[in-house]
């Protein structure tokens, strides 16, 4: 990790960067695109000392015109604290510190004017002066440039050259003007270094030196407001798969070096011109300022899966969005990034990454698409078969929501997904139901049809009416997911109750992804249990899983369910299932979505069905 992070050192005029304090030792701050704006109390220190200083200026002014014998030249000292109020309005207009140096100069030159060329004499226009000084001095976060500095040093010796000598009023007020010259300079400067101590931690995440969450929104608010068509702005969402298992196998100390050698790697992958930000515990996020982020894109993720030889490994998805054809505002952009984020999880696969395909989430476009196809206009559904194993005749379908016109090229977990970020889920769901329910109204004799639901749209009254409409239910499964049954309570079986007394199944989905459902599982006695495809695919070849589904299909048999195994893709996986005498079984292999319908991809008259049959 010790090659990935450098000291920066960081000229004068961006050291009132409001997100870097580069001057501030023992930071190891990583190669970041400097912000340009200047902080806010930075701006408000400097606005309020021009103003003291402009008024103390018109205060010199006014008391030279009333008593002219203050001074030895009151022509001179009216020039001087002119001059002085001259600087102040340069400091209120032109607050930047690179601009600061002519004036900081200039200002010098009124120490000339007003004690340089005077009697030794101390007087109120003196203690003028040097507030004036000293309100400077703070203004410019205690940075004194040479040039001013020697310039008031050379005005405070230039009487004591012409009179010959050193009264004691003089030396009283030299001495009191480097004291207060010297403290100002050391406490503005170390109060500027601990705010800026203070801001670096509140804007970057400790572990990883990458932006914070709260830093990383409002710096991709600002690149979006600046992003046009000819300059786009693209954010790239990623998820760490297997973090989890890190801190969990190794420990959180593991997990923290990790991510901290991670940040460096990813901020080194992503070049310059980019930023890092964390945005949770294993989600980060990056702006890249390019209309095509793919190489960054590529770059993060082999970074995630080659960090190390003896590091634990890794894997990622990537959801990738654009301004301004995406969303125009920092908000719209991760919602969009959200959205191709989760179809990115969802294609089953890591390192996989999803563009956002649909309309702009800062306009009405997306929530009008949304809200037509939550109407009916586009919605269809497809079919696939589930298959009887034991004949390869088709045992029952599962209802599939297809997305027409309005949603050519997007596909159901694009649509949910931009339903959740609306809040329409529900209804989208609904939507679904409600033509699944009026194919099942069609279906053939004999044919059962699967419909999938979640537990809360199960519940809802709106589905319950729905189902009501229906007096017969015969033939209908309905799918839930081992996730809701963990979740679900007294209601869910409640709810069930009533639709299986009108001949409804239930069937538990996703079985095995993860939830620990199998006590919720002997309540509420399923018709089915479906396998989740991760317990599935590759079966043929993995010892652990088939000893594990072989011991699912005891335990389907002495409950009374039927085990179904879902995502088969290959011959050799339909061939352990059946040697494991698992009942039923879903898949391209054996059949695609398709319109109503279909039958079993392979036909017991096939070889491969034949032989399959054959071997039972």
């Amino acid at each position: 990790m010790s090659g990935r992070f450098k000291w920066l050192e960081v000229p004068a005029e961006l050291a009132d960067v409001a997100l870097i304090g580069t001057d501030i030792p023992p930071i190891a701050l990583p190669r970041e695109a400097p912000r340009t704006e200047i902080a806010p109390h930075v701006l408000r220190a400097r606005r309020t000392a021009a103003c003291t200083r402009g008024l103390l200026a018109a205060t010199g002014v006014g008391l030279i015109l009333a008593k002219p014998e203050l001074l030895a030249h009151p022509t001179l000292g009216i020039v001087g604290f002119a001059i002085i109020a001259a600087s102040a309005l340069q400091h209120l207009l032109l607050p930047h510190r690179s601009r600061l140096r002519a004036e900081e100069s200039l200002a010098g030159a009124a120490a000339i004017l007003i004690v340089g060329l005077g009697e030794e004499r101390v007087t109120v226009l003196s203690i003028l002066w040097l507030a004036a000084v000293a309100s400077g001095v703070m203004g410019r976060s205690g940075r004194v440039h040479w040039i001013g500095r020697s310039t008031i040093l050379a005005a405070l010796a230039l009487p004591i050259v012409i009179e010959g000598g050193l009264t004691a009023p003089h030396a009283a007020l030299c001495l009191a003007a480097t004291g207060l010259l010297m403290n100002s300079v050391r406490l503005t400067s170390d109060l500027d270094r601990l705010l800026k101590q203070a801001r670096y931690d509140a804007d970057h995440d400790h572990l990883t030196g990458a932006l914070s969450s709260a830093a990383f929104r409002a710096e991709l608010e600002r690149a979006s407001a600046r992003a046009s068509a000819a300059a786009p702005v693209s954010l790239l969402l990623l998820d760490l798969d297997g973090f989890g298992v890190v801190n969990k196998t190794l420990g959180h100390a593991a997990g923290d070096a990790l991510l901290a050698t991670l940040g460096g790697e990813m901020r080194e992958a992503l070049g310059p011109g980019c930023r890092l930000g964390r945005l949770g515990g294993d989600e980060f996020a990056a702006i890249v300022p390019s209309a095509d982020p793919g190489p960054q894109a590529e770059r993060l993720l082999e970074t995630v899966t080659s960090h190390g030889e003896d590091a634990p490994r890794l894997n990622g998805c990537m959801g990738i969005a654009q301004a301004p054809r995406d969303g125009g505002s920092g908000e719209a952009l991760l919602r969009a990034g959200d959205i191709a984020l989760r179809v990115a999880k969802r294609s089953y696969g890591t390192g996989r990454i999803s563009h956002y395909a649909g309309e702009s989430l800062s306009g009405e476009g997306a929530r009008a698409a949304l809200s037509r196809l939550i109407e009916g206009d586009g919605l269809s559904m497809a079919v696939q078969p589930i298959v009887d194993l034991r004949t390869m005749s088709v045992h029952a379908y599962e209802a599939l929501a297809r997305f027409g016109e309005h949603g050519a090229g997007r596909g159901p977990v694009h649509w949910f997904s931009l339903a959740e970020e609306f809040g329409e889920r529900d209804a989208l769901e609904r939507a679904c139901l409600r033509a699944a329910l009026e194919l099942f109204a069609q279906r053939p004799p004999e044919v059962r049809l699967s419909v999938n639901l979640s537990a809360p749209v199960l519940l809802d009254e709106r589905t319950l009416e729905m189902l009501a409409e229906h007096a017969d239910l015969d033939g209908l499964i309905l799918e839930i997911t081992e996730e809701a049954l963990v979740r679900g309570d007294g209601q869910l079986q409640a709810a069930i109750a009533p639709l299986r007394a009108r001949g409804a199944c239930l069937a538990v989905d996703d079985m095995g992804a993860g939830y620990s459902g199998l006590r919720q599982i002997t309540t509420v006695h399923p018709s089915y249990l479906k396998l989740d495809r991760s317990l599935v695919s590759g079966i043929d070849t993995d010892d652990d899983r088939t000893a594990l589904v072989g011991a699912l299909v005891s335990y389907a048999d002495h409950v009374g369910s039927l085990l179904v195994a879902e995502g088969i893709e290959r011959p050799a996986e339909l061939e352990r299932l059946r040697e494991l005498e698992v009942p039923l079984a879903q898949g391209f292999h054996l059949g695609r979505p398709a319109p109503p319908w279909p039958g079993c991809a392979l036909q017991p008259h096939d070889p491969a069905a034949a032989a399959l049959l054959a071997g039972s």
